[in-house]
């Protein structure tokens, strides 16, 4: 593996290899209309009859949470209580799966909107869990600037599936137009309200919009900043950090335990003169010794261990099912993911710098 940034998030999140120096040379923005993504259920998961109601949810345009408030609005109930497997991009036309108490759903639960559908599907006889998801497959198309792109697009995909990528937290981990939220994890680790809150508030990305800049700038937040003005109108003594990471259930944490894992994953590229062994990695949770000198060099004094959480992920990132077909100037790229995959991932490998983030 070679050792590139391809663009300026690179750097932030530690993401340094790719496979190989080739890309197609069309350019390729993430887009509701050219980019798919189906959630693969465990079908032994739904049943004729049980407990809990599953939910088909497919959306456009919209992130899961937003979903998941209209969902909540319909049946009178509050979003606490929809389960969802994983969360989809904003960016993207997803179908993922939510699963709610039975009994909850009186009043029934179908809408058609234009940017969200639901329908239960089914019934499991218990709460499931993190292993109900089998994985992500995926589907994006781009127009292609010549027959070129079309083998390469062959060519690189078919070199990812033999050979894997390094298995990183991708973009949308830390935020694509703001990528701070490893940073407000970093800070609820370190029991720093202050801190988070000035990070929240005040830290602006060359990325986002001029509105959104200027809004924080005058402490003005629109209905996108809801947690920004959800910690603006907080009492100073109450710690917006810890309330926050709570009611997104320990999403700041698990992001900086994300970062910490791609700067391990970065080391041993480096260590190794770009090789990377295919083994299980654990997590900060599960054993701080792989992270001692990472956590040396971010200066961090950890005063809430007990919110890093334990689980072990792969070193590799392999896609299955890969294909590529082309129509009427437009080439379509399929392949599926195991769960806690990152589609960035091989766009990145197959675009490099014509991958556009939004």
């Amino acid at each position: 593996m070679i050792k590139k940034f391809v663009n300026v998030l690179d750097y932030i999140i530690d993401i340094a290899y790719v496979l190989t120096e080739k890309n197609i040379k069309s350019e390729y923005t993430q887009t509701p209309e050219t980019f798919l993504v189906r959630e693969v259920l465990d079908r032994s998961a739904l049943s004729d009859e049980g407990d809990y109601a599953v939910i088909e949810l497919e959306k456009k345009g919209v992130d899961t949470f937003e979903a998941l408030k209209l969902l909540a609005r319909k049946a009178g109930i509050p979003t606490s209580n929809f389960k969802v497997l994983g969360l989809k991009d904003k960016n993207s036309r997803s179908i993922q799966y939510v699963f709610v108490k039975k009994h909850l759903l009186s009043g029934g639960i179908d809408v058609e909107a234009n940017s969200v559908k639901a329908r239960v599907i089914g019934y499991s006889r218990c709460k499931p869990g993190k292993s109900a998801l089998k994985g992500n497959s995926f589907k994006i198309r781009f127009e292609a600037s010549s027959d070129n792109d079309y083998w390469l697009a062959k060519e690189l995909l078919r070199e990812i599936v033999e050979h894997g990528l390094p298995n990183y937290y991708g973009y949308q981990r830390f935020g694509v137009t703001r990528p701070i939220t490893h940073l407000l994890g970093k800070a609820v680790l370190e029991a720093d309200s202050s801190w988070f809150a000035s990070v929240l508030l005040r830290d602006a990305s060359t990325l986002e919009s001029a509105e959104s800049v200027m809004g924080r700038m005058r402490f003005a937040f629109n209905e996108i900043m809801s947690y920004e003005k959800k910690c603006h109108s907080m009492n100073p003594v109450e710690d917006c950090g810890l309330l926050l990471n709570r009611t997104l259930g320990n999403l700041y944490v698990d992001a900086y335990s994300s970062y910490l894992f791609n700067r391990l994953l970065t080391k041993i590229l480096d260590k190794e003169g770009g090789v990377l062994p295919e083994e299980k990695l654990p997590l900060p949770g599960c054993d701080r010794a792989p992270y001692q000198e990472i956590l040396r060099e971010e200066g961090i004094i950890v005063r809430r261990w007990s919110l890093f959480k334990c689980w072990e992920r792969s070193s590799v990132l392999k896609p299955s099912e890969p294909g590529v077909r082309r129509s009427n100037g437009w080439i379509e790229i399929e392949f599926t993911l195991p769960r806690g995959g990152y589609a960035s991932l091989v766009l990145r490998e197959l675009f490099k710098e014509n991958f556009r983030l939004v």
